[in-house]
């Protein structure tokens, strides 16, 4: 969330904001240093309990606290339980929501959320302009070893990336992954598990689904982000989980220029690869339904001219695009930042 989010920070105009960094982990590494370059203040605050972290970040007498952590590892919302600052907004991790009434403000977009979402949140829905996801490109490794051959996978087969984890693999997303193999007697689903205990555990659970182990690759985590990303050369087409979506996956294999098919639901976690894609200017693969999204797998892997169509239209918006345009994706942010304010009546003294 943070490398996210850093594309963001990075830009802010420090004429208006005055961004201070509060981290909750210990560890001290190339990209604390970056938070440190950019902010005007960074403080540590992973060896304090919640209440002595928010009587920390209540000293600097904040306009607007962002949560980055949610409930993900190594979060602590019982910090935002006890309001340090004026305002306060959740932002990215975990769907973007807390469910703390003490949150003013769950960050989002037009196409994230739906304004029927709000029935079901204790924050208020905040949608800003273009895409609530930061964007942020890795350049793949030049020298790597994701070779088919080497891989042992069939120089006719059609790879299915779902480079996602366990949690992931919902019944209901599996079963309709079963029916796209199905339909694609050439196609295998390729993961690429953490470690090599857990290798198991993933053809336990896709043995569970239907799905057999000739219909599965395993390919090697990288050893960097580079070499992470050098995967997607071995991947055809990526398979959006549901109902929670993918982001930083989805996010990926665009930026490698590989099709992502995501089904568009109601709620924010079905939505991303909506979100992504509608902003990206590529929104031929997206489905409305089940079958749809079966349909535009089958028409990815068998019509060359529409696969041709799609990458282009990825190549397109990679080069210039409300997803990609970051300078652009800040000016929005901060306005959204300004109307939160400004619904909540606070003057600032900024």
């Amino acid at each position: 969330m943070g490398k996210m989010i850093y594309q963001a920070i990075s830009r802010h105009d420090s004429g208006q904001f005055e961004v201070y960094c509060y981290s909750l982990s210990s560890q001290q590494d190339a990209w604390t240093e970056r938070f440190r370059a950019c902010s005007y203040r960074f403080v540590g605050i992973a060896n304090l309990d919640a209440l002595s972290a928010a009587n920390r970040i209540a000293e600097d007498n904040l306009d607007i606290l962002v949560d980055l952590s949610t409930h993900t590892k190594g979060s602590l919302p019982a910090i935002l339980a006890y309001k340090p600052a004026r305002l306060q907004i959740t932002h990215i991790a975990s769907a973007g929501a807390v469910g703390l009434d003490s949150i003013d403000f769950k960050l989002t977009d037009q196409y994230a959320d739906t304004t029927e979402n709000q029935a079901y949140l204790l924050e208020r829905l905040l949608p800003m302009q273009g895409c609530v996801f930061p964007y942020r490109h890795i350049a793949p490794a030049s020298q790597h070893n994701y070779q088919r051959t080497k891989l042992g996978i069939k120089k006719n087969a059609i790879v299915l990336g779902a480079f996602v984890t366990l949690m992931k693999l919902s019944p209901r997303c599996l079963a309709l992954w079963r029916r796209v193999l199905e339909a694609l007697p050439n196609a295998v689903l390729a993961f690429s598990p953490h470690n090599i205990e857990t290798k198991a555990s993933y053809l336990q659970r896709l043995k569970a689904a239907g799905i057999a182990a000739t219909r599965v690759v395993l390919i090697p985590p990288g050893k960097d982000e580079a070499h992470n990303q050098a995967r997607y050369t071995l991947v055809d087409m990526v398979l959006d989980t549901l109902p929670f979506g993918g982001v930083n996956g989805t996010l990926e294999a665009l930026d490698m220029g590989v099709p992502v098919v995501t089904l568009c639901g109601e709620r924010h976690g079905e939505r991303t690869g909506f979100s992504i894609l509608t902003n990206l200017g590529v929104t031929e693969t997206i489905a409305s339904n089940e079958q749809e999204f079966i349909d535009i797998a089958k028409r990815l892997a068998n019509d060359q001219t529409f696969y041709a169509s799609v990458k282009d239209a990825i190549r397109r918006g990679l080069a210039d695009s409300p997803l990609v345009n970051m300078d652009e994706h800040v000016r929005h942010l901060e306005e959204a930042y300004r109307q939160a304010l400004l619904q909540k009546g606070i003057v600032t003294s900024r």
